[in-house]
């Protein structure tokens, strides 16, 4: 499924709150053109980006809001997507504030571990392209490019921001629970984001199930046909919510574009109605 026709929605999009290139308003003119009818939002630990998006698309295009909540088992990134979150809720924002903290220190704390070791970039620099957003290891990776250590994105991870990497500092711990229970909490639909990402290890999907995901990402740009396949059966087997999305970063940072995967009309109505019959509970 990678032909623009196919999908009526792509759910996961990031902007510059983020580690996205463009703006909110630059990623609803681009949604326009790619002819979709309904976007989200889903910058990482970010929802600053939401209602710029809103206010700009004056009904042109529908934007969910959304988000995309870091988590982690030990060394493993678990990524969990909140849709319709309730993104002024003031509980919320506190703990996405204590989490853009956090990762500044440590993006501050993995620079300076690279110019001990002579590699030689500027925090500031590093400042100037994350702008507001939240901070991360995407934005040294550029940093590095710019430098002229690095030809590309992939390389910086590979060479000084993998796990395996001496220059590597340690997440803030937050359990996939956790991330899901935060959701939950203010409203949204909490979605397992490209579990073909997490490893080949079904189990752990199937702990994240009973951990209380009601949906999976299924169509994403680094999923196999294989993959999409064992991943709809998974969401049918379980009565989960299927989505899909490009992940679009903009270049250099993905290579994906807009509306080149994503879901279908009857994907965003299911959506919908689970995220009515979560905002009656509350």
């Amino acid at each position: 499924m990678n032909h623009l026709a196919d999908f009526y929605a792509d759910l996961h999009i990031h902007t510059l709150y983020s580690d996205g290139v463009y703006s909110p308003k630059d990623i609803v003119d681009n949604s326009i053109k790619s002819g979709i009818f309904v976007i989200a939002i889903a910058d990482h630990d970010s929802v600053s980006g939401i209602d710029e998006a809103i206010e700009y698309a004056k009904n042109r295009i529908e934007i969910v809001p959304a988000v995309e909540l870091s988590s982690n088992i030990g060394s493993c990134d678990i990524h969990i997507l909140g849709y319709y979150i309730d993104h002024h809720s003031s509980e919320f924002l506190n703990y996405l504030e204590e989490f853009k903290k956090y990762r500044f220190s440590r993006a501050k704390k993995i620079v300076e571990k690279l110019c001990r070791a002579g590699i030689e970039i500027d925090f500031e620099q590093v400042r100037q392209i994350a702008k507001n957003s939240v901070m991360g290891r995407p934005h040294i990776a550029e940093a590095l490019m710019e430098t002229g250590y690095v030809r590309s994105i992939s390389e910086a991870f590979s060479r000084y921001l993998g796990y395996h990497c001496p220059y590597y500092e340690p997440k803030k711990e937050i359990s996939p629970k956790a991330a899901i229970e935060k959701i939950k909490k203010c409203g949204g639909i909490p979605v397992v984001a490209h579990p073909g990402m997490i490893g080949a290890d079904s189990r752990l999907l199937y702990k994240l199930i009973s951990d209380g995901i009601l949906g999976i990402e299924v169509w994403h740009p680094e999923h196999t046909h294989r993959q999409e396949d064992d991943f709809y059966e998974i969401a049918m087997k379980h009565g989960l919510l299927m989505t899909g999305g490009s992940d679009f970063h903009g270049y250099p940072r993905g290579h994906c574009k807009i509306g080149e995967y994503g879901c279908s009309k009857s994907e965003v109505v299911y959506l919908k109605e689970l995220a009515r019959k979560k905002s009656a509970q509350h």
